[in-house]
């Protein structure tokens, strides 16, 4: 090798070391940027964010927080998430869910997420109002199944209950109640509905919704395991139904919170100052508004608590009002926010 050579030979080794330099730089640095911090103080736990990162429709999981995030390069002017991520509970590591990253300055995005512990589903939607509905296997980490939106068929309000999707589908003024089996691909209609006004809840054993075409006091209920069917008459115009149990549910009405009992067919008021339209629910006796968690065994059992309210005031959001799997919200705190997971004994219950 001659000396000109050689010394071209040196400065791409030069030049390639530089750069390897700078990607790793880079590397280093992207990765910095998607984690969190994590403090575990007792009965909670925090997921400290970078200043400027917002999160928002989240799902708990035992090993990861699957979430939606608006920060510089994640969305477009449109405020659309470009990926999901999976914040690692125990090292605040963020990675991006296969299968879910959408063009960075494209008018696509991801909408909204849902899911439990074995499966995560988001709604992508486009800037024509077209959407997809992605159902993900977390321990497979493939995808399983896509529901495409058109003009003539709309999909909405997707839940995961065990290995089953349930979602309502839209044609006109008919709405249907359907189902899929994740393990054996079957798809199931459990019943036809009224297309506008309807919306799924769940309870342990139950799914829950009304159908405006009965009036808008009736309530339904379908036995997940059974199959069977009830229907009662509230005998008020009400909405966004709470399932409490298998034998009661809370709705709201006009500025207050009710609770139902169908075995008795009795109304209780739970609170004349709090609607619970942003309440959470985990279909086991618990529900959680922006102002009270309540704590409820049957009509004359309730206990109640305003923990949350006063240990952060005016400063704390639920990121969905399904059923939960655990006491997750998102808080402000001056430039960043803050993930913070719960333990339920950290609510202190009172009877009144």
């Amino acid at each position: 090798m001659d000396k000109k050579t050689k010394r071209v030979v040196t400065v791409m080794m030069i030049l390639l070391a530089i750069g390897a330099g700078f990607a790793i730089s880079k590397i280093v640095k992207a990765n910095k940027e998607l984690s969190v911090e994590v403090k575990t103080e007792g009965d909670r736990t925090r997921y400290i964010g970078a200043n400027g990162m917002s999160f928002y429709s989240m799902v708990d999981t035992p090993n990861a927080i699957y979430t939606l995030i608006d920060t510089e390069g994640d969305t477009d002017a449109y405020k659309i998430a470009k990926a999901v991520y999976a914040i690692d509970k125990q090292t605040g590591k963020m990675e991006i869910v296969p299968g879910s990253r959408k063009m960075k300055y494209g008018y696509d995005g991801i909408d909204s997420t849902f899911g439990n512990e074995h499966y995560l589903g988001w709604v992508e939607a486009d800037t024509d109002y077209t959407t997809r509905t992605v159902i993900y296997d977390i321990e497979q980490e493939k995808i399983l199944k896509k529901w495409n939106g058109s003009d003539a068929y709309s999909f909405s309000d997707f839940h995961v209950i065990g290995h089953r999707v349930y979602w309502l589908e839209s044609s006109g003024k008919t709405g249907l109640v359907m189902s899929y089996d994740l393990k054996t691909a079957e798809e199931e209609q459990l019943d036809e509905v009224g297309a506008e006004g309807t919306v799924l809840a769940f309870s342990e054993h139950k799914m829950w919704y009304r159908d405006i075409r009965r009036g808008s006091g009736h309530l339904k209920s379908y036995d997940l395991r059974s199959g069977n069917y009830e229907i009662h008459d509230l005998g008020v115009d009400y909405s966004d139904l709470k399932p409490v149990g298998d034998n009661l549910v809370a709705y709201s009405k006009e500025n207050g919170l009710y609770l139902y009992d169908t075995k008795l067919q009795k109304t209780m008021l739970l609170n004349g100052k709090d609607n619970g339209i942003k309440a959470n629910y985990d279909g086991k006796g618990l529900i959680v508004t922006d102002q009270m968690s309540y704590k409820i065994e049957r009509l004359d059992g309730i206990r109640y608590s305003n923990t949350i309210g006063s240990e952060y005031p005016d400063n704390h959001l639920f990121s969905t009002a399904e059923r939960i799997q655990s006491l997750l919200f998102i808080t402000k705190v001056g430039e960043h926010e803050e993930i913070i997971r719960m333990n339920q004994d950290a609510l202190r219950w009172s009877e009144k």
